[in-house]
């Protein structure tokens, strides 16, 4: 190690040095320096002086009878500083050197970062050891522009409000004191934060060529040879039944779904309109005990072995595990997630059994077991990272006795694992066809519309009539 030569007073003249000593010629930022010597009493200070003759002094002194040793602050900057005695009067020392250590540890423990960034919300960083001279900054993935961050030390770490005009996207999270800085977390995806309040699904179907006797045919040649078989009269009474339902008629159907929030922003109510209602009715009823949201089915039918109420078991905002409770029944069920996050499915607790499971590729979701209901393309378009998922919103509707009640709310009220962002490019419809969706988006970037349409199809029920048919998602979020 090399040393500088060191006393000197300010004027050259007048009371001597009360101590003797050597200082370093270089130091590292946030580390110690330790000046060796004679004289230092323990009421002794030192500081660094810059160039333009603003001094710091050094940190947690530690003085003994032949040396003085202090941390050089984080806030530093490289460059030339000239060390400056408090002792009897002020000394200048000598020079030093600093320059900044090549891998400098984290001065924060335990640092948790959140898996997202609610960008109209406040994020809150845990850690021990964070100071009020330390920065939080977000630096853009894409073109690396850095926005610093308010922060105020809270009990737990920090708390840091994220200014207006952040834009979505992944960020790193950068933690910088002085000339240092640490990357505490890389490729955070950011959005501005929504909740779904409705979903509304309407389809309009017509038919054409669309007649008792070609149904009646029908009927008596598909069963002709079965045990089912029927007369030529039996099959035009159940042809005429049919067109007296009104199946062939043309015709709206609505499928809606509303949400309502506390002020801790746990779900409270909801109503519903399934396919086959004429009116808008409660649905379900929540409740929160600790991490168990509870839910009553106040659209329940005495009589049926529909689903009376349920209770989901939470970790960090996820279903980890659920117990139904059927009219006649209860059944407790695991949820299972991939490396990624993403619902793979439902199993039976009591074998793990799969109950349910969900199939993806790359990330993109495909539909339930085997049956693959969702193309994409090479290039998706993407939904905003806390949207509903929208491919199991359409599986969820669209089908019946695949998706039940307490899977299609947890859909909606994004309690199901990681949510695919990509979104399907089109959608195998009951009569096989795959029509293209269009999507239409809010300014955050969140799906509010989507609508495919199919010409010259089949209808659903036969496969025996030409038909056309239009469907329109609509979803409000606040």
């Amino acid at each position: 190690m090399t040393f500088a030569p060191a006393c000197s007073d300010d004027d050259g003249n007048g009371p001597s040095c009360p101590v003797a000593c050597t200082v370093p010629a270089t130091a590292e930022i946030g580390s110690e320096l330790t000046i060796t010597g004679q004289g230092f009493d323990a009421a002794a200070e030192i500081a660094l002086r810059d160039d333009s003759g603003v001094e710091s002094k050094l940190e947690n002194p530690q003085i003994t009878a032949t040396s003085y040793t202090g941390t050089v602050p984080l806030t530093l900057t490289p460059g030339s500083y000239t060390v400056v005695l408090y002792q009897e009067g002020i000394w200048e020392l000598g020079s030093v050197q600093l320059t900044m250590a090549a891998d400098k540890d984290c001065p924060v423990l335990s640092i948790t970062v959140p898996e997202t960034i609610r960008l109209n919300e406040e994020l809150e960083i845990a850690g021990a050891g964070f100071a009020s001279d330390m920065q939080i900054l977000l630096e853009n993935t894409t073109d690396q522009l850095r926005t610093e961050l308010t922060v105020s030390l809270s009990g737990v770490g920090v708390t840091c409000t994220i200014p207006e005009g952040v834009s979505a996207g992944l960020y790193n999270v950068i933690l910088k004191q002085g000339a240092y800085e640490w990357k505490i977390a890389e490729s955070v995806p950011a959005a501005v934060y929504k909740r779904l309040k409705s979903v509304t699904a309407n389809v309009t179907s017509e038919y054409k060529g669309a007649t008792e006797e070609v149904l009646a045919q029908h009927l008596f040649e598909m069963v002709k040879g079965t045990d089912d078989e029927m007369t030529e009269e039996e099959a035009t009474a159940t042809a005429k039944m049919y067109f007296d339902w009104g199946v062939f008629d043309s015709s709206t159907t609505t499928t809606a779904y509303t949400f309502t929030y506390d002020t801790q922003g746990n779900p409270a109510s909801s109503t519903k309109k399934g396919l086959y209602d004429e009116e808008v009715s409660d649905w379900l009823a929540f409740t929160v005990n600790g991490n168990q949201l509870s839910a009553t089915n106040k659209d329940f039918e005495e009589g049926t072995d529909g689903i009376r109420s349920f209770v989901w078991t939470l970790d960090n905002g996820r279903i980890e595990a659920s117990s139904i409770f059927y009219a006649k029944r209860d059944v407790n069920y695991l949820w299972a997630y991939d490396a990624q996050g993403l619902w793979s499915g439902v199993n039976y607790r009591s074998d793990n059994s799969a109950y349910l499971t969900l199939t993806y590729n790359a990330g993109k979701f495909l539909g339930n077991g085997s049956n693959t209901m969702f193309t994409y393309t090479d290039t998706p378009q993407q939904n905003a990272i806390f949207g509903v998922d929208m491919a199991k919103l359409f599986l969820g509707i669209q089908t019946i006795n695949i998706i039940e009640d307490d899977h299609l709310a947890a859909i909606c009220l994004n309690l199901a694992g990681t949510s695919s962002t990509a979104l399907p490019a089109t959608v195998m419809e009951m009569d096989g066809s795959t029509p293209t969706i269009t999507y239409t988006f809010d300014n955050d970037g969140y799906v509010t519309g989507a609508n495919w349409q199919i010409t010259g199809g089949k209808d659903m029920y036969f496969q025996l009539f030409d038909s056309n048919s239009k469907t329109s998602y609509t979803l409000v979020y606040e």
